[in-house]
């Protein structure tokens, strides 16, 4: 029997590298199929954040809109219960508005009435002297509608003829002042 151990060897040099020649193209196959992959997941999660992306601004559009409604919805509800509170003192305001114009001096007049949220009742006027402001306090004083009156402010602006004056007073209690 006779063995060729040199060319054995050669042989087997010869089959490893067919194998790993085989190879490569398949493993560049293989590599090339895991990046397109990965290309198409990663163009799948883009498309899909541009989706969501898209979805958050239309759903912020909405709630501004709401918002606005909210806004809208308080504001009503403030001037039905402005509504409501010169409903229930209306007349009895009126009444007492009448009575302090007719013993209100000629030499003052008002420009301003705002009842505040705490049921007083700021009155803003221009007057012609000092003294026609201290008569415009004695006829709240005077009136069974009031109860007692303060002068806020009473200052006469540069180059004005007139004064500015601010008293605030409220309604007097309907037992008594």
């Amino acid at each position: 029997m006779r063995v060729n151990l040199l060319e054995r060897e050669s042989l087997r040099g010869r089959d490893l590298a067919r194998p790993v020649v085989r190879a490569v193209p398949l493993l560049l196959v293989t590599v090339a199929v895991a990046a397109a992959l990965a290309h198409v997941d990663a163009a799948r999660w883009a498309w899909t954040l541009s989706r969501v992306e898209a979805e958050r601004r239309m759903l912020e559009a909405r709630a501004a809109a709401v918002r606005r409604l909210h806004a809208d919805v308080a504001r009503l509800e403030s001037r039905v219960a402005d509504a409501e509170r010169l409903r229930l003192t209306g007349p009895r305001m009126e009444s007492a508005l009448a009575e302090l114009a007719v013993d209100l001096p000629s030499t003052s007049w008002l420009t301003s009435l705002t009842i505040e949220d705490d049921g007083s009742l700021r009155i803003a006027g221009r007057a012609t002297a000092f003294a026609s402001v201290g008569s415009v306090l004695a006829s709240l004083d005077r009136s069974a509608a009031f109860g007692k009156s303060a002068l806020l402010d009473a200052q006469r602006p540069a180059r004005a003829t007139t004064l500015r004056f601010q008293i605030e007073t409220r309604r007097a209690d309907p037992g008594g002042r």
